[in-house]
Order: C-alpha cells, then structure tokens, then sequence
C-alpha cells in the first residue's frame, strides 16, 4: 500500500512539473517574436499559393506574389528591428531561427540575392 501511495504521488509530481514547463505564458519579447513568426507564415502561404495558382491554371499572378514578396522584406526589417532590442536569451534563440528561415525562403525564392 505505501508503494503504490508513493508511486502514486511521484506519478502527480511528474505531472505537476510537465503542466508547469508546458503551461509558461511566453515573455513579451517572445510573444514579439511568436508575433513575426505567424506573419512569416501568412507571408509564405501567400507567396506559395500565388505560385501554385500561376503554375495550375496558368493565370499571371505576378502581383500578388510580388505583394507577397515586398511583405516578406518588411518582415525582414522588421524583425531585425526587434532583435536590436531583445534581451532574453529565449527570445534571442527564436529570433535567430526566424532570421535563418527568412533568410533562406528569400534566398531560394529570388526575393533577395547575396
């Protein structure tokens, strides 16, 4: 009985801990982050949805796909904006990953050229 009692409240604290570490409101530099990173994704839906449409039905969607291109390079000022300011090294490691990602979709894209 005082084996399962134990197991029993290791097995609550194991619980407790996990619902802690998962259940963390992000900071407000990580939600400025988070914030960048679900305009990244609009941002490329709409590039990939213009170019799918421009290769299925064969219709010039040129504009929008340069619309989306042009937000994408603001996306890019802007979160180079925000991690002047950051101070959190979490923050920091988000932004970092975000910067790498944009960087790589304009480079594969033909957005920006180095």
């Amino acid at each position: 009985m005082a084996k399962g009692l134990l197991v029993l409240i290791l097995i609550a604290g194991a619980a407790f801990l996990i619902y802690r570490q998962t259940n963390q409101k992000p900071s407000e530099e990580e939600a400025m982050v988070a914030s960048v990173r679900d305009r990244y994704a609009v941002v490329v839906n709409k590039f990939l949805s213009a170019a799918g449409r421009s290769g299925a039905i064969g219709m010039d969607t040129t504009m929008d796909s340069e619309t989306a291109a042009a937000q994408m390079l603001k996306l890019r000022a802007d979160l180079a904006e925000i991690r002047k300011s950051l101070t959190e090294d979490k923050a920091i490691a988000k932004a970092r990953e975000l910067a790498e990602k944009i960087e790589d979709f304009c480079e594969k894209n033909d957005i920006i050229r180095h």
